[in-house]
């Protein structure tokens, strides 16, 4: 069902790599150490549901470099148990963002902590930056990551926190995600939105978004319109030229 999937390895470096229409997710590293994808070429169909180009769970130190990804669902989606994530030059769209998560579907979780993710570009994508979690009792958490230096081109949620996530709403659990977030930096983040709320930060009522810090976010809806931001149970800083303002 994968083009290819790494699994319970160490020390594994794929270079140069095209992965056309694959039935479900692209590439997964799974229980791995020291992972380097440099230089890969995902492309799916921009409505193809599942065909997440990268995805990384229950690893540590996976590099993600200098990859073009167009596919229908997430680019890069990061699950539990990831830890001292690089992404870099990355080039995203169409599809759904670069997303941690989604997590909490599970009581018992790994954490997610030490992303960076740097030099990307989206474009025409449904999200750009997101985090996501269901709305249900989970030990899982988010710490320490930085977004910085990211251009978005009509992307739908350019920045997006959901803590009450439910894709398909049906039998959604509506309860109060357990997981915590915190530590989350967005440094030098601008282009355009393609809706008017460029920046949601929907969080957790019992754990709510701590630490998050915006220094130098530049969003406008249809590159004339000033974007709006809107935030829940989220607490942070901003420095620098914010826009759109109105989040802490």
């Amino acid at each position: 069902m994968q083009s290819l999937a790494i699994s319970n390895s160490n020390d594994v470096k794929v270079y140069g790599l095209t992965s056309l229409n694959s039935q479900m997710f692209h590439i997964v590293v799974n229980g791995c150490n020291n992972v380097r994808v440099v230089g890969v070429n995902v492309v799916a169909p921009g409505n193809s549901p599942n065909t997440d180009g990268i995805h990384v769970q229950l690893s540590t130190g996976v590099t993600i470099l200098n990859t073009k990804i167009s596919t229908g669902d997430d680019c890069v989606s990061i699950g539990p148990g990831a830890t001292d994530l690089w992404i870099e030059n990355v080039r995203c769209g169409p599809g759904h963002g670069i997303s941690i998560g989604s997590l909490g579907k599970d009581l018992k979780e790994e954490g997610v902590k030490n992303v960076t993710v740097k030099r990307v570009r989206f474009k025409n994508a449904d999200n750009g930056l997101r985090i996501k979690s269901w709305g249900r009792p989970s030990n899982g958490f988010v710490d320490n990551v930085l977004f910085q230096n990211v251009v978005m081109s009509n992307v739908k949620n350019p920045i997006l926190i959901d803590q009450n996530y439910c894709p398909v709403h049906n039998n959604c659990p509506h309860q109060v995600s357990g997981v915590k977030i915190s530590n989350v930096k967005y440094e030098d983040i601008h282009g355009t939105s393609a809706t008017k709320v460029a920046v949601k930060l929907d969080c957790s009522k019992k754990y709510p978004c701590d630490g998050i810090t915006m220094q130098n976010v530049n969003l406008s809806f249809k590159n004339q319109i000033p974007a709006s931001a809107h935030c829940i149970n989220a607490g942070g800083k901003t420095s620098g030229f914010i826009k759109p303002t109105g989040c802490f």
